[in-house]
């Protein structure tokens, strides 16, 4: 059994969680409410350093006072919880929604429409291009209800519907191996490092 304080905070921290398996109790709930604090208190300090390092630090250092800018936006944030100077908080709030309304209509045609219509057009010299190609015409085919799905058109929707199946079962089971992967790794915590059982 191992002497190091850490794997015994992380064994019965690990314990402790896994004790909803039996019925919610009150050392799952410290449990619960530890991780959520700490991981509250690891954003907080994350977020205070980067505020730090990023823009206090070169603004007086540097004298890169435009750094500052962002600093008094995300002061004017807080005025959300003031009922007299709440009108201050939607300026920052425009400028965040449109900056980010910007950048999706700039990003998401280009990565997530036109990268993809583009990788269809590939050379029919593979197995592996050909499956891919038959595979979006018939998922697309599957989706289109003007025509009735008789003939070719209901060979071609039997097909897209199978390579959806096949991808959904794939995205599942990558799923439940990460998921393994994780119960696999709480079993070293507690079986290896903590008790010793297994190397």
């Amino acid at each position: 059994m191992s002497t190091n304080i850490r794997d015994w905070l992380a064994a019965l921290s690990i314990l402790a969680l896994y004790s909803f398996l039996y019925k919610e109790n009150p050392v799952y709930r410290f449990a619960e409410h530890l991780f959520v604090g700490i991981a509250a208190g690891h954003a907080i300090s994350m977020a205070f350093g980067n505020v730090r390092d990023v823009a206090v630090r070169p603004a007086f250092r540097d004298g890169k006072v435009a750094l500052l800018i962002p600093c008094l936006l995300g002061i004017l944030l807080f005025f959300r919880f003031s009922r007299k100077y709440a009108w201050l908080a939607r300026y920052p709030i425009a400028l965040i929604t449109g900056i980010g309304s910007g950048m999706a209509l700039r990003g998401i045609p280009s990565s997530q429409i036109l990268a993809q219509v583009a990788g269809i057009f590939v050379p029919l010299t593979s197995i592996s291009n050909i499956i891919l190609v038959v595979g979006v015409i018939g998922t697309l085919v599957y989706f289109l209800f003007t025509k009735e799905h008789k003939g070719a058109v209901g060979t071609l929707a039997s097909v897209g519907k199978w390579i959806m199946m096949i991808s959904f079962g794939a995205t599942f089971g990558t799923t439940i191996f990460e998921r393994l992967s994780l119960f696999i790794g709480t079993l070293n915590t507690v079986l290896g490092d903590w008790l010793g059982l297994i190397q």
